[in-house]
């Protein structure tokens, strides 16, 4: 592990320098071809460690597991999403390989109250495309499945639904109030599970208040004639 993170290191050393070139979707691929290009000396350091890779390159040590790994971590840091699955490049070694992100580049499209609850404020407009971020709602229901999901604003369970189906009422949000400067990992401790009737409403509250709305004052607010 000590000798990945010191070579995660050094992928950092030249991360900012890389992003600019990695413009749409790409894979462990282009990734490492860029990295060949743009930070040759960096690429010596890797082939002299584990070889040049080449067909069957995604065995377990090898250049490439570690980039792999190097742009799963920054998926897992919210700076890169994991698109999905594709056919994999000449000889690389897995049939698929999966398409990475840059997050800036990943926000899909926003509601009328999206577009309310981000105008002027560029942190909640990192909310909101942190919030959709592939694997965060997944992670989420995963680790309440254990207690039990529900809304956590109106408490709303979704029992009568069938059970293929009930989990797409759930949606993430944010419990915390973002952070203007962006630089703070998530972990499920900030993220609050709603229904998507409450998730909605919410944001439209934080539009109308112009302010950041925590879960309990959702609650006052929300529920007060309920």
């Amino acid at each position: 592990m000590a000798g990945r993170a010191e070579y995660f290191g050094y992928l950092d050393g030249v991360w900012e320098r890389l992003k600019p070139n990695l413009g749409g979707t790409f894979t462990t691929y282009d990734f490492q071809k860029l990295v060949e290009v743009e930070a040759p000396d960096i690429w010596a350091r890797f082939v002299a460690k584990w070889g040049p890779g080449g067909k069957g390159s995604g065995n377990r040590y090898s250049p490439a597991r570690v980039l792999f790994n190097y742009l799963d971590r920054k998926a897992n840091d919210e700076l890169l999403v994991k698109d999905g699955y594709v056919k994999s490049t000449g000889s690389w070694g897995s049939p698929v390989v999966i398409q990475f992100r840059l997050m800036e580049l990943a926000s899909p499209p926003l509601s009328e109250e999206d577009l309310e609850f981000s105008e002027g404020k560029p942190e909640w407009k990192l909310h909101l495309v942190r919030e959709r971020h592939t694997g965060v709602r997944a992670n989420l229901l995963k680790a309440r499945a254990a207690t039990g999901i529900f809304c956590e604003i109106c408490g709303a369970t979704g029992n009568h639904l069938d059970k293929n189906i009930r989990n797409a009422m759930f949606e993430v949000h944010h419990a915390t109030k973002p952070m203007s400067d962006g630089e703070r990992k998530t972990t499920l401790k900030d993220l609050a599970l709603l229904c998507v009737n409450c998730h909605r409403l919410i944001h439209k509250l934080v539009a109308v208040k112009g302010d950041w709305v925590d879960i309990n004052e959702a609650k006052r607010s929300l529920l007060k004639n309920g």
